[in-house]
């Protein structure tokens, strides 16, 4: 006989998008879709990532990191045989979701009280405006406090510092991470970063000012950073997002080789770093 749960308010959840919640320590990713909710395991079993953060699309999650995608239906991954994360049934009873714990596998927990689940968590700041978010990695990065890691969130490749590792202890680490360690940066491509992002970030925050100046746009422009990958970079304002802005600045990225700039609130950043905040196609808030 069912053993119904309850796990969160449908209110929670909005059309085609997903909410991660905990039963019993395992992570179950909860999505509200055109043919009903649906609940699968949440952690990726590529690199661990949540699935509650993915794309929902045509009865399929893609995974934030790495886009691999998952269906909603059965947990089978698309175009990966063999790959699938479980499916669980789940029911509304006003207003509320359940889900049936006694159809979870069980997980043992470690002796610290959290899951074996083989990822390393760290905390690493990151971002111009030194965010600081719990990131992961299954591939046994040996990276310490202090060092300077290259990390995948959502808006691309980024540079952070180690803050915490796993020999911390720390209860900050525990918990989901919300983005990826992919590895120690070396000395020279820190030194050939640091010299085209003194030289290039100047040179956009002056090009971007002067343009939606021009079309008397009521943004300003105040501080600014390039990501590692050197594909992309982000633009910080102060005033009112511009439905014209955004391909204002894709057309400064254009002139420098960038394949986008992002326009982001300075004193509204987005929660994990991830850059949603509204950005249209090609760069820039939409």
């Amino acid at each position: 006989m069912p053993n119904w749960v309850s796990i969160a308010d449908t209110s929670q959840i909005a059309a085609d998008s997903g909410l991660t919640v905990f039963v019993d320590d395992l992570e179950v990713a909860v999505f509200r879709t055109a043919d009903g909710w649906r609940a699968i395991e949440g952690r990726c079993p590529h690199k661990g990532a949540s699935l509650g953060n993915g794309t929902v699309s045509d009865g399929c999650v893609a995974c934030p990191w790495h886009d691999w995608k998952f269906r909603l239906d059965d947990g089978q991954a698309i175009d990966r045989p063999g790959v699938a994360v479980a499916a669980f049934a789940i029911q509304e009873i006003d207003g509320r979701l359940e889900i049936d714990r006694d159809s979870l596998p069980q997980r043992t927990p470690t002796r610290s009280g959290a899951n074996d689940d083989g990822i390393q968590r760290f905390l690493v700041r990151y971002g111009a405006l030194g965010w600081v978010g719990r990131f992961g990695t299954v591939d046994g990065v040996d990276c310490r406090f202090r060092d300077r890691v290259v990390v995948q969130t959502d808006r691309g490749i980024e540079l952070g510092e180690v803050l915490a590792d796993p020999a911390d202890g720390s209860g900050e680490l525990n918990g989901q991470p919300t983005g990826e360690v992919l590895r120690v940066a070396a000395s020279e491509e820190l030194q050939a970063f640091d010299r085209r992002r003194r030289e290039l970030v100047s040179v956009l925050l002056d090009e971007s000012t002067a343009t939606l100046t021009e079309a008397a746009l009521p943004l300003e422009v105040v501080d600014g950073e390039l990501l590692f990958d050197g594909e992309s970079a982000v633009l910080y304002f102060l005033g009112e997002s511009h439905p014209d802005a955004g391909p204002l600045v894709t057309d400064v990225a254009r002139r420098h080789s960038l394949e986008r700039i992002e326009l982001c609130p300075l004193l509204e950043p987005p929660p994990s770093g991830c850059g949603s905040c509204g950005c249209g196609e090609g760069g820039g808030c939409g």
